[in-house]
């Protein structure tokens, strides 16, 4: 079983060894727990002890066989801490394929840093890596963590990819007072519960599970992994008591530890007041704030959970110009209020595989924050951390899933909006201009909207023409030109814009006497990861839905005619659909390729990733085609 914490990174830690003789020589592994897998868990005792609303123990021995380099990553331990919660103490223990013992490492061999650049109150992270001279190696892990302050409980998985389990054990141990919540995720592994005293006991047993491969693009781990989801009734941390039995209880807890941040001084208000002056409607408000908080705000990466739930005050963002996720949200929220707007921060999950959040289960899923400013009809949604994102678009990163907005009658879910393909677009607009011998000047336009838009800022804008020449080539899969020219629009571009002059001494893919074969297009179209498989088991997830446009125009010289054109194409499913035609204009020796691909859904269910195999083939078949023109 692996940890599974409901808030942030995995971050606990144990004692305990089981070290007899050769009792771990990969010799003795049966073939059927070998098969698929890249590790096997020979064996694993994690016990968490909730002593009372305030205190806790993890404790974890889990002894891993790692068969290949593709398991290496448990040849590595880190753990993070903090003054809520700390690693208390670790050992790790080495065997070689024979089961013999070769090296054992205490807490104090291992390497302990800080982080948070000192905005973490006792943030420290303690880390080590074992070298494997060769494979298999064991390696027999054993550390303990210790909790003052209880907001998050940490569940288990039971088993994950490529990984094939002998025998795991998953204790718990909570007063009966403050009783236990559990859900579990695909399984039907329902625990022995047993009393004890004023004590509940949890028992969870598996064994003898063989290993899966993984599926790529299979979203969220909580569609597929078996978990076990833990939640607390009554919590508490630094000195603030919660009920995490609804959403509401669970927002209004957050309502007392945002207490006191969001005052603003009242020369800043009067001057929040004054930025907006002409704005006609609380949207206008809004947006120029925004711009406010976009061109004067900088984010800085302390994560939601690491330096504490609470933000930085309203006051403090305000004058150093920075903060996090929670502090840049809270910050905008109280400028909004100074001038009369109401807003609500929203905790959210942010990334491009959010874990699942279920109406059923409070719990602390969340990473992130955002901002929603509430409306008659189409409410805004704000991405306080982004200088590149347009006002009111939030962007995959935290679209299409649940958060809890924190509203004054306490917590509520709500889900932020789905977008479509028509807001995430790419087009590439090139003319292409043949000589006789082959050789060619390119014009292109590449504009962007939505997510690609916003990766263009982030990583392409502000690099130096050298870095943009190879960024561009690499992140298009561009033809490689003997002489490239970039130029780009500013960052309020909508579309952003990057215009590209390129020269080839050789356009043509090869030459056959007096013909050239063309390729429909200078760029790979649609390069989307879909592998062939003999039944996929599991929905797919592209990042977000999104349109990607190519016009090439190629302009021939004089006596040049087209042989050859491939035939036009129509793919159409529900989910995703693609267009490419073939246009010769002999008049003006203009010969023009259009292709279009919609991704209308972001997720393809398993029952149609045959259809969508069909698509991609399609495509890349289209793409392979050559046009042959010669002259006359």
């Amino acid at each position: 079983m692996k940890q599974l914490l409901l808030f942030f990174p995995v971050l606990i830690i144990t004692t305990s060894a089981f070290a007899q003789t050769n009792i771990y020589s990969s010799l003795t592994l049966p073939d059927s727990m070998k098969k698929n897998a890249d590790v096997v868990t020979r064996e694993e005792y994690i016990k968490f002890t909730v002593k009372d609303i305030n205190s806790a123990k993890y404790e974890v021995h889990e002894v891993y066989t790692i068969l290949n380099e593709q398991g290496k990553e448990y040849l590595s331990f880190e753990e993070y801490s903090d003054k809520f919660d700390y690693l208390d103490d670790a050992e790790i223990k080495v065997y070689d394929a024979f089961g013999n013992r070769t090296n054992t490492y205490s807490k104090k061999e291992m390497a302990t840093e800080g982080y948070g650049s000192g905005l973490v109150a006792d943030g420290k992270i303690t880390h080590f890596h074992v070298n494997a001279p060769s494979y298999p190696i064991t390696v027999e892990m054993n550390y303990t963590r210790k909790y003052k302050g209880l907001f998050v409980y940490p569940g288990n998985f039971f088993q994950l990819s490529n990984q094939s389990v002998q025998k795991a054990v998953f204790d718990v141990e909570v007063p009966s007072s403050l009783s236990l919540r559990y859900k579990l995720l695909n399984c039907n592994y329902e625990p022995v519960v047993t009393k004890h005293d004023d004590k509940d006991l949890y028992h969870w047993q598996v064994q003898h599970l063989t290993a899966f491969k993984p599926e790529s693009h299979s979203g969220s781990s909580d569609n597929y992994l078996p978990v076990v989801l833990l939640g607390p009734t009554k919590f508490q941390l630094d000195d603030y008591d919660g009920d995490m039995t609804s959403w509401k209880n669970f927002g209004d807890w957050y309502n007392r530890v945002y207490q006191k941040t969001t005052e603003l001084k009242e020369e800043r208000k009067v001057f929040y007041n004054l930025l907006v002056k002409d704005a006609k409607t609380d949207k206008e408000k809004a947006a120029i704030l925004y711009n406010y908080l976009q061109n004067n705000m900088r984010y800085v990466s302390i994560q939601l959970g690491i330096g504490g739930l609470r933000p930085f005050p309203a006051s403090f963002v305000d004058e150093k110009k920075y903060g996090d996720c929670k502090a840049l949200s809270n910050y905008l929220k109280s400028a909004l209020d100074a001038v009369g707007v109401k807003a609500n921060v929203v905790i959210i999950q942010g990334g491009m595989a959010p874990r699942n959040v279920y109406d059923d289960f409070p719990a602390h899923y969340f990473n992130h924050a955002i901002l929603c400013v509430p409306q008659p009809k189409d409410s805004i949604w704000l991405e306080c951390t982004s200088t590149t994102l347009p006002f009111a678009e939030l962007g995959p990163f935290t679209e299409n899933r649940k958060g809890m907005m924190i509203t004054d009658n306490g917590g509520v879910l709500v889900k932020t909006p789905v977008s479509s393909f028509q807001n995430n677009t790419t087009a590439f607009s090139t003319i292409i201009t043949v000589n006789e011998e082959g050789n060619a000047q390119v014009n292109a336009i590449y504009t962007s909207t939505g997510e690609e838009r916003d990766n263009l800022l982030m990583r392409f804008h502000d690099m130096k023409e050298d870095d943009k020449r190879k960024y561009f080539i690499n992140y298009t899969e561009w033809k490689q030109p003997d002489v490239l020219a970039l130029s780009n629009s500013d960052k309020t571009a909508r579309p952003y814009q990057v215009n590209a002059k390129m020269e080839y001494e050789n356009i043509a893919s090869f030459k056959a006497g007096n013909k050239l074969f063309l390729e429909p297009r200078l760029y790979h179209f649609f390069d989307a990861d879909i592998p062939e498989t003999e039944k996929r088991t599991r929905d797919y997830f592209f990042e977000c839905p999104y349109q990607q446009t190519d016009t090439t125009v190629y302009i021939l010289p004089a006596g040049f005619t087209t042989e050859s054109l491939p035939k036009n194409k129509i793919v159409n499913y529900p989910f995703a659909s693609y267009t490419s035609t073939y246009t010769w204009n002999a008049v003006a020796h203009k010969l023009t390729c259009m292709a279009v691909i919609q991704v209308k859904e972001r997720t393809v269910k398993a029952a149609d990733y045959a259809r969508l195999l069909d698509l991609k083939k399609q495509v890349m078949a289209d793409a392979n085609e050559k046009i042959v023109v010669k002259k006359e």
